[in-house]
This record gives C-alpha cells, sequence and structure tokens, in this order.
C-alpha cells in the first residue's frame, strides 16, 4: 500500500527457465515440451524446434556472473535485477512489501516465445499447459496476493480457449495473455481466434496483449539499431490493436476486454488519430464499422500500462481517458524500476492524486476483476 492506496501490479514477472518441464506433462507429452538450456555464456533459453528462444547473439557477457553485466549496462545499479522471488513466491511476498505492492498479476518469462514463435500446435499447447499448471501452484502460495494469467497458444485456438477456462476455474488467473501475432500469422483479426474471444468473455477476463521486444518485430532485426535496446515493442503493438479496431474483433465482441501491456502509452493518442485518419479517407462505406476507430480505443474496452515516469501520461489520460491506464512493474526485467516503480508514479508531482489512485488501483482491478 501506498499513501493509503491499495496498489495491484497489473504486469508483474515469473522465471520460467528453471522448470523441468518434462515432469510438469503427463508422459504421453513428454516429446511436445522443450529443454531448459544456458548457451556458452550462460544465458538462459527455452530448446525447441531445433532452435534457442531467445535467439540472438549475447555478446561477450558472461551471464553466469549477473552483478557484471548489470555493471556493463547504462542502467541505475540501484534497480533489482535478478530477484529470487522470479522462482519463489515465498520471497516474492516480502518483496512486494517494500514495493508497496498488495496484489500482483504475473506473467511468465521465456516461454511466451513457444507462443509466437514455434511452429508445431501440439508443442505450443503442451508447453503452455506445463507453464501455467506451475503457475497455479506458484500462486497458491498466497491466492489473495498472487495472481496468475494463462499463456495462451495461438497456434490452436480451440485449446487455448479451454485453458484459458481450465486455469480461471482451477487456479482463480484472472487474464490470458497473448502475442501480438504469431511470426507466421495468424494475427490478432483472424476468425480462428474467435474461440479465445469468446471464452474470454465468457469468463468474464480480460486477454493482455504483451510485447516481445524483436524477437517478431515485423521491421525485422536487420534495420534495428543494436543500441535501442528495450525501446521496443511499439510497432508490433500498433498492428494488434489496428487488429483488433479496424478488424473488427472489438466489434463483434463489445463486452471483450483487451490490455496492452509493456510496450508505455504514449504512443497509442498518436496511433489513435493516425488510425482514425486513415480510416476516415481510405475506408470503402461498404466496409465501415459500427464506430469509429477513436471511439473503440476510448470505450473502456482497452487498457494500456503506461510507464511510471512516462512524460506524455497526462496526454494519454486526457486524450485517451484516465479509466483505462494501469501500470505494472516488470518484476524484475531490465526495463523496470523495481524496487521504486510504483513509487516513482505515486511521488510525481505533474498528475493529481485522483489519476494515481485510478492506475495504481481502481482501473487494474476493474480490469482484471480483482
Amino acid at each position: 500500500m501506498l499513501n493509503g492506496c491499495r496498489v495491484i501490479d497489473a504486469d508483474g514477472h515469473v522465471n520460467d527457465w528453471h522448470l523441468d518441464w518434462e515432469n510438469l506433462v503427463p508422459p504421453n507429452r513428454r516429446g511436445d515440451v522443450p529443454k531448459s538450456v544456458r548457451d556458452k555464456n550462460g544465458f538462459p533459453h527455452l530448446e525447441v524446434e531445433g532452435k534457442l528462444l531467445p535467439g540472438g547473439d549475447h555478446g561477450d557477457f558472461d551471464f553466469t556472473n549477473v552483478e557484471e553485466v548489470i555493471s556493463r549496462m547504462t542502467r541505475d545499479g540501484k534497480y533489482w535485477l535478478p530477484r529470487p522471488g522470479e522462482e519463489d513466491p515465498t520471497l516474492r511476498l516480502p518483496d512486494m512489501d517494500e514495493m508497496g505492492i498488495d496484489v500482483a498479476v504475473l506473467f511468465g518469462g521465456h516461454c511466451f516465445l513457444v507462443a509466437s514463435m514455434v511452429d508445431s500446435p501440439a508443442i505450443a499447447t503442451a508447453t503452455l499447459q506445463a507453464y501455467n499448471t506451475y503457475l497455479g501452484g506458484y500462486c497458491s502460495t498466497d491466492p489473495a496476493r498472487l495472481k496468475g494469467v494463462a499463456m495462451l497458444a495461438l497456434q490452436s485456438p480451440k485449446e487455448a480457449a479451454d485453458e484459458l477456462r481450465r486455469t480461471v476455474n482451477e487456479y482463480g488467473f484472472v487474464a490470458g495473455v497473448i502475442p501480438p501475432h504469431h511470426k507466421n500469422g495468424p494475427y490478432l483479426n483472424d476468425e480462428a481466434l474467435n474461440p479465445i474471444w469468446e471464452a474470454a468473455v465468457e469468463l468474464g477476463v480480460p486477454i493482455c496483449v504483451h510485447t516481445l521486444g524483436t524477437e517478431i518485430n515485423p521491421v525485422g532485426k536487420t534495420i534495428l539499431l543494436d543500441n535501442m535496446g528495450e525501446a521496443y515493442g511499439g510497432i508490433p503493438s500498433m498492428i494488434a490493436l489496428g487488429h483488433l479496431v479496424v478488424g473488427g474483433v472489438l466489434g463483434h465482441h463489445p463486452e471483450l476486454k483487451v490490455a496492452f501491456l509493456e510496450t508505455g502509452a504514449g504512443w497509442v493518442p498518436y496511433f489513435m488519430d493516425r488510425l482514425q485518419a486513415a480510416y476516415t479517407t481510405f475506408t470503402m462505406r461498404d466496409q465501415r464499422l459500427p464506430r469509429d476507430p477513436e471511439d473503440y480505443i476510448r470505450s473502456g474496452q482497452l487498457y494500456f500500462a503506461t510507464e511510471p515516469d512516462e512524460a506524455l501520461l497526462s496526454a494519454v489520460a486526457d486524450i485517451v481517458g484516465a479509466d483505462q491506464i494501469v501500470l505494472g512493474s516488470d518484476y524484475c526485467h531490465p526495463e523496470g524500476m523495481c524496487p521504486y516503480t510504483m513509487k516513482v508514479l505515486a511521488e510525481r508531482d505533474d498528475i493529481s492524486a485522483e489519476l494515481k489512485q485510478k492506475i495504481l488501483s481502481d482501473n487494474p482491478a476493474r480490469l482484471y476483476g480483482i
């Protein structure tokens, strides 16, 4: 709690690279899950379908010495990275207390790449079911404070819908999460994904669209600057939002709630304006939506996670809506500001106490039904 305000972390994380995947699935599925491995530099990956996730060259860093890696980064050394609480829920709870977080909504780590990079529906489904089972056990340590989010396989929409039902009913999960798109499709306006939207509406839980950085960025890594670091996620999130709005998903499922996480919120007014202008200029009369794109974006169906120090926060609240902004700690990733995330926003003097209350408590409570 901060300044008398109950705080809900709308986007916290757990690690999954340490999991014994084979023992998390039934014996007949053990050929369908990845292996947790480390490369020559000690960087953790999942090995699946003959490739490492995440991919990329991690340079000459020695990831067996995390403190040395951190010392070479431009980030302030006062920030946490990593923390034992990412694997041990009993150690996470005191970290939450120190950060002023009352309830944490939890997302995974590397296995999220399975939902966007793996080709095999069987492997994707088995892996994410195994992860969700693990997360259910993690959250059982303190179900009132630890809330799980089910990872869903875009490769198998019907199975993903069933998995959302299973995790909500068995573990009390409060949402499902999908990537902005799969590297080979589908995109979010694909009719094949309807079972996922329908299950979310049926259960009364949101679907979260969480960025994946450069792994599935359609711009392509070859023209992304090496030092862009964590300035990622904007383009896939824009594409995903466009597909949800202009692709008709929000219109066809008016009770559906969708949250965009870990991309900041400052891009939303710009993209809303451009989307509205393009729609007004180029849409054929027989292709018009029941509502304008800007109306869908402001409708309350969509939520956007700000950064705690985001300069454009007031503009987002004014243009998009103060009731649609949440904040995630990103516990404990390099781009995060743990343990200060929530405190940075709470101590800002350029936004009102009412807006702080909405972002830290009221909006995430409404989004996740907490």
